[in-house]
C-alpha cells in the first residue's frame, strides 16, 4: 500500500511539474523578434488560424510530437496564449532536440498578423 501512494504523488508530482513550473527560457515581445527566428504558434487550431501569418508554424501542443518535422531548423520562439501553454510547448521541443530561445504570450483573441511583423 504505502508503494502504490509513493507511486501516485510522483506521477502527480511528475504532471504538476511538466505543466505549471516554469521553463528556463526568457520571455520575447513582439518587437524582439526577427525575421531569422522561427515561430511555432501552439495555440488551439481555432485561436491561431484567426490571423493568417505565413511566417509562423502553427503547431498546437497536441500535435508536435506527431508533426515536429515540419518545422524548419533554426532558433525557435514558441507563442501560445498562456504561460502553460507555452510551458508544455517549450518542453516538448526540447525534448525532441530543437533550439528554444524563448516564448511569447499572445492573447486567444488576438490576430499573429497584428501583434507580428516579421518583415
Amino acid at each position: 500500500m504505502p508503494v502504490l501512494i509513493l507511486l501516485l504523488v510522483s506521477v502527480f508530482s511528475y504532471m504538476m511539474y511538466y505543466r505549471y513550473f516554469p521553463v528556463r527560457t526568457r520571455q520575447w515581445f513582439s518587437r524582439e523578434v526577427t525575421s531569422e527566428h522561427i515561430v511555432v504558434d501552439v495555440r488551439d487550431y481555432q485561436d491561431s488560424s484567426k490571423g493568417d501569418c505565413d511566417d509562423v508554424v502553427a503547431l498546437p501542443c497536441g500535435y508536435i510530437r506527431r508533426y515536429f518535422s515540419d518545422i524548419p531548423e533554426g532558433p525557435l520562439l514558441v507563442m501560445g496564449s498562456n504561460l502553460i501553454e507555452c510551458n508544455v510547448g517549450v518542453r516538448q521541443l526540447k525534448r525532441l532536440g530543437f533550439n528554444v530561445e524563448g516564448y511569447l504570450i499572445i492573447g486567444s483573441d488576438k490576430k499573429c498578423n497584428e501583434y507580428l511583423s516579421l518583415g
